[in-house]
């Protein structure tokens, strides 16, 4: 099988089983089991260059199925995929004494530093409290990543793509669109406006036919909210015990999370209508789009339908395609974010 199908198959997987993680309830802010590293577990015998384009598949592909690729969650996802693979990547070429489960347990160590360290730079040094509690579930999660990953096969089979002229345009016409209104997020300074806007971005992704969760939403507010409030700024509103809670904390809080909660549903929204369609990246998402086709026609536990539809026939030819968003509420969005934004200078 050529490197190209072999890499698009391992990336496409890693999409797929980001996906499925995707349906486990998180018991811990940013922890996620780790199932999306299987792939790359498997595949670190694999020469460097295609080791990397595997990484930089992952990054981009998880974060384009989740609807964070447009979001300030992307250089988390890109940053730790890339520390974390490299550090398994030469710990397999160091000695061959080292296991598959020490290297993957270094892997999971370095992907929680890199996602707490990242996180504390946006939320505040109170997010680093969270780094011995991911240590702590990361090591038996990483040993079931090792585990599959020893068993995972890649199928000889090659794929190809259709690509509809159509929605090529529509994609770029949607990219235009999504640059502008990410754009006027940046200067909003007003925790109201932030809060409008905020609100504006999830029913524009109820608009695209993206489903909406709130909960992530509460959490990171609940998370942004505690992290700020350890560094005190400003005047006292009142105490907790002897610690002082400031109306400059508070105030930081709800402007980043609210611009953060915008962010993640305006790239909710706008992955529905930006869709690649050529491409090696293209390719992936088409793989990807076949095994979760499989994977809804199947039947039984999460775990069946997942070990069935890795073992069945999957469609050589598929097609990965976007919804068809009016243009009307592209422009709508970009335009109501570029009023809040002007709104925001002139009067706030």
């Amino acid at each position: 099988m050529r490197y190209r199908d072999r890499i698009a198959y391992l990336g496409a997987l890693s999409l797929f089983l980001s996906a499925i993680e995707l349906l486990i309830p998180r018991v811990v802010p940013f922890f996620r089991i780790g199932l999306a590293n299987i792939p790359v577990m498997a595949a670190l015998s694999l020469p460097i260059n295609e080791f990397s384009i595997l990484l930089l598949v992952k990054a981009i592909g998880t974060s384009y199925i989740s609807g964070t690729l447009f979001s300030p969650f992307f250089l988390m996802s890109l940053t730790q995929t890339v520390l974390a693979g490299f550090t398994m990547f030469f710990l397999k070429r160091c000695s061959e004494r080292i296991s598959v489960y020490s290297i993957s347990a270094a892997g999971a160590l370095v992907s929680d530093a890199a996602q707490i360290g990242i996180a504390s730079l946006y939320a505040g040094k109170g997010a680093l409290s969270l780094l011995p509690i991911m240590l702590i579930l990361s090591l038996p999660a990483s040993i079931l990543t090792a585990a599959v990953s020893k068993r995972i096969e890649i199928p000889e089979i090659s794929y190809q793509m259709e690509i509809n002229g159509e929605e090529k345009r529509s994609s770029r016409t949607a990219i235009l669109a999504f640059i502008l209104s990410a754009l006027a997020l940046i200067p909003i300074g007003n925790p109201a406006i932030a809060a409008a806007a905020a609100v504006s971005c999830i029913i524009f992704q109820r608009a695209t036919g993206r489903r909406i969760r709130i909960m992530p939403h509460i959490v990171l507010f609940i998370f942004i909210m505690i992290s700020s409030i350890l560094t005190p700024s400003g005047k006292v509103l009142f105490r907790i015990l002897s610690f002082p809670i400031t109306d400059g904390a508070v105030q930081a809080a709800m402007l980043k999370s609210f611009k953060l909660s915008a962010s993640i549903a305006l790239s909710q929204g706008f992955s529905r209508a930006i869709a690649p369609q050529s491409g090696f990246l293209g390719q992936v998402l088409s793989i990807f789009s076949a095994l979760l086709a499989s994977f809804h026609e199947q039947k039984g536990s999460l775990a069946e339908k997942v070990q069935r539809t890795l073992a069945s026939d999957m469609h050589k030819n598929s097609h990965i395609s976007s919804n068809n968003i009016s243009a009307f509420t592209l422009i709508a969005i970009t335009v109501l974010l570029i009023l809040f934004s002007i709104s925001d200078y002139l009067f706030l």
